[in-house]
């Protein structure tokens, strides 16, 4: 036998077009917020990873310069250049 069903409560009532529309709105400000988020990531990696790239290639400058000099000092000492 099919039990009589109460009337809905106010909480529990079918959403109208009103309550979809704020829903929608509210998903859409969650979005928008979500997407200003992810670009100020991606901003922030842009900047650190142009940092490391930087100090890699000034270190590896170093590096280099530091090689040179030794090499231009041994061939001087070894009288290979004029």
């Amino acid at each position: 036998m099919l039990k009589k069903q109460k009337p809905l409560r106010p909480s529990s009532a079918h959403a109208t077009k009103q309550d979809i529309a704020l829903l929608m709105d509210s998903i859409g400000k969650h979005y928008d917020a979500t997407e200003r988020w992810k670009e100020e990531i991606l901003r922030h990696f842009d900047v650190v990873a142009e940092q490391l790239l930087h100090d890699v290639l000034g270190a590896f400058r170093d590096h280099t310069s530091t090689v040179e000099r030794r090499f231009l000092r041994l061939e001087r000492h070894c009288r290979l250049t004029p």
